[in-house]
């Protein structure tokens, strides 16, 4: 009796659960439709995925002759359970949730059998409460500790190897087939990605060195011309060989075509080789989530386009970076042009100077100087919160350890040096000296950083070093003086430093400069060079814009075929670079995408209503899932191929306590992983951070 009572109590509990957990799925489907819609999609979408996984291994298992017990889709408790039973079809509904007493076979409480005729089968269909995940139970095959000895000739341990192999080795079979399969519908049909334009390139990367510049196209990879997009570009990088070039053929901006041979470097952060090439854009304002945010600070909304600088028209997203290339001003007017507006609207915004530098520590750095003259530091931006109680936005940094005005190579030198140690450095804040201690630390890509975002003081003209004294020939003891005129006229900033030099070149001008202990006077040659201003400008107050999308279609049904089995390949080996990052950590865990990121991410897509979007991403995990399930931990399916073919080679199975033993250690990383990405994804998707 008293068993009885607690099955209902218990029932009832958890009843009452269930009920709360369906009313709040209501409440959401009712309140929020497209988000909660979009949701279930991308449940879908990843269910599929995982549904044609566990298909591969149901389908081999079966063929091979191995006892079938469970075909889950989910993970958790058993929401519908379907099975063939002798004369009848049972279908169970919650019975791990909702218990019967006396009940051997947990039919559970609400279990119907409906009248079917025919033998009975051997498997249950289930459908489980976590719709993310699902398994196939195998007779005599354990997930989680070795394999259990059976006397079934049908059970996993009593077939041959080879048979067992190909049970395993077929839901990530089928997963990569399905990826091609996706990926062969979507260029049928049509898709928009990012083109084999060049968006900018790093300063000190293979692109860069090459003469690659913002607008040229990329319209040949090893000899390859079609179907090229700006993914190829980063997998031919990503893919090649040690030392090996990558043969590209350009069609530069102004119509000529140049063969281009360039060797791929590992670039921080991405934990891949790479050309140092970024994405095209375009110049039309893209949509953010918070539209109210774009009008209140930018005054500008969803597809106004970018339609002028300074007042002179431009039409492509490359003409912009060679404006900001080639400016040194204080402001730069930007005019935007809105749909049914005839007068445009412009924005009179403040211009940063950085370094132009190789983002790797050691590597080769390009000073920023103007006619030789590098200014000081300051600080422009505050990235790391507890830095607030230490510096502040327009900092000058007068000294950095024993360096004076050290330039940006001194600061990144004693920043590298001084990893978790205490970095003393004195600022001048509004002209006055202020003594401060930082402590460096690495950065999410493995950089040393202090926290903060410099750029050159240009309001100043103290000079903080030269460089290039061959074309510039300022005398040494410039460095920490200030430039007071340049023939006669007297100049209080960079900008004026760089229009009387200009103005002056191929002649001798005569320079006054404030040192130490009184004003020297000197006699400069001015050299001319169209490149005497060396810097990198930077707006920070400017809304994001599209990135620039092309029509990429399949000419036809084998064309589609190629192009597909193309991109299959290209996201396993782009999967696997990945991983290769990761334990070389070139990689930062943080940068991974676990399942909250993938279903936010499918949402996302979902909800900007591009279908061929969402298909193409779901045949990228699709591709990337059989990667991981492929691993050789033991939790995974190419763990448990290993000790499959150690098993053969022995003549026996590995011991049963060793498998055990890596089992667990596999599910505490896996667990571990799973926790710190879904832990990223959550401050990434629900926290913007």
């Amino acid at each position: 009796m008293s068993e009885q009572k607690g099955i209902k109590n218990k029932n009832l509990i958890n009843a009452f659960i269930l009920l709360s957990i369906i009313a709040v799925i209501f409440y959401f489907l009712t309140k929020k439709f497209n988000t909660s819609s979009s949701v279930i999609l991308s449940f879908v979408g990843l269910g599929v995925v995982i549904f044609i996984h566990e298909l591969g291994h149901f389908a081999a298992g079966k063929f091979c002759g191995i006892r079938v017990e469970a075909f889950a889709i989910g993970f958790g408790p058993i929401v519908l359970g379907v099975k063939k039973i002798e004369n009848y079809l049972q279908i169970r509904i919650f019975p791990t949730i909702l218990e019967k007493e006396n009940d051997p076979e947990q039919a559970g409480l609400l279990c119907l059998k409906v009248p079917m005729s025919g033998k009975a089968g051997e498997t249950e269909y289930q459908i489980r409460i976590f719709p993310v995940g699902g398994f196939v139970k195998l007779v005599g095959q354990e997930d989680l500790g070795s394999d259990k000895p059976s006397d079934d000739p049908r059970s996993f341990v009593n077939v041959p190897i080879w048979k067992r192999i190909v049970t395993v080795s077929a839901g990530v079979t089928l997963n990569v087939v399905l990826a091609g399969l996706i990926f062969i519908f979507v260029f049928m049909r049509g898709i928009n990605l990012p083109p084999a334009i060049v968006g900018d390139v790093l300063p000190g990367y293979p692109a860069a060195k090459a003469g690659l510049e913002a607008g040229d196209e990329i319209i040949a990879i090893n000899g390859r011309n079609h179907d090229v997009d700006f993914s190829s570009v980063a997998f031919a990088a990503a893919l090649s060989g040690r030392d090996k070039p990558v043969y590209l053929k350009v069609k530069k901006t102004d119509g000529t075509i140049e063969d281009v041979n360039l060797i791929a470097m590992q670039i921080p952060g991405m934990g891949m080789k790479g050309f140092g090439i970024e994405q095209p854009g375009t110049l039309e304002v893209a949509k953010i989530d918070d539209a109210k945010k774009l009008d209140e600070q930018f005054g500008l909304k969803t597809g106004d386009v970018l339609a002028a600088v300074n007042g002179e028209k431009i039409e492509h997203a490359w003409q912009f970076n060679e404006k900001l290339q080639n400016i040194f001003e204080p402001n730069i007017t930007l005019s935007y042009s809105r749909k049914g507006q005839d007068e445009l609207i412009e924005t009179n915004l403040e211009l940063q100077y950085t370094s132009a530098i190789e983002y790797v520590d050691g590597g080769e750095f390009i000073p920023t100087h103007i006619f030789g003259l590098i200014p000081r530091l300051k600080v422009s931006s505050i990235q790391i919160s507890e830095i607030n109680d230490v510096l502040q936005t327009g900092d000058v940094i007068a000294q950095a350890g024993d360096k004076i005005n050290p330039t940006y190579k001194e600061l990144r030198d004693l920043t590298t040096a001084s990893v978790e140690q205490e970095l003393s450095m004195v600022v001048l804040r509004n002209g006055e000296p202020v003594d401060v201690k930082v402590t460096p630390k690495k950065g999410t890509d493995g950089r040393a950083v202090i926290g903060i975002g410099v750029a050159i003081d240009v309001e100043s003209t103290v000079a903080a070093a030269t460089t290039d004294t061959n074309n510039y020939p300022w005398p040494s003891d410039i460095a920490g003086s200030e430039i007071v005129s340049i023939s006669g006229t007297e100049v209080e900033n960079y900008f004026d430093i760089a229009k009387v030099l200009k103005e002056n070149q191929g002649k001798t001008v005569k320079v006054k400069y404030k040192g130490l202990l009184d004003v020297e006077e000197i006699s400069f040659d001015v050299p001319v060079n169209e490149n005497a201003v060396a810097v990198q400008a930077q707006i920070s107050g400017i809304p994001p814009f599209k990135i620039l999308r092309k029509l990429y279609k399949a000419s036809g049904p084998a064309d589609a075929i190629k192009i597909g089995s193309r991109k299959t390949l290209e996201f396993v080996g782009q999967t696997y670079m990945t991983l290769k990052g990761l334990i070389v950590r070139d990689i930062s865990p943080k940068s991974l995408m676990g399942p909250v990121g993938m279903i936010a991410a499918s949402t996302k897509i979902i909800s900007d209503r591009d279908f061929m979007q969402y298909c193409y991403f779901m045949g990228m995990i699709s591709a990337c899932l059989a990667v991981m399930n492929f691993l050789p931990l033991p939790i995974f399916d190419g763990g448990l191929v290993v000790l499959l073919i150690i098993e053969k080679l022995k003549g026996s199975p590995v011991h049963q306590k060793i498998q055990e033993g890596l089992v667990y250690i596999g599910l505490v990383l896996i667990i571990g992983l799973v926790l710190l990405v879904t832990y990223n994804d959550i401050l990434r998707w629900v926290f913007g951070k």
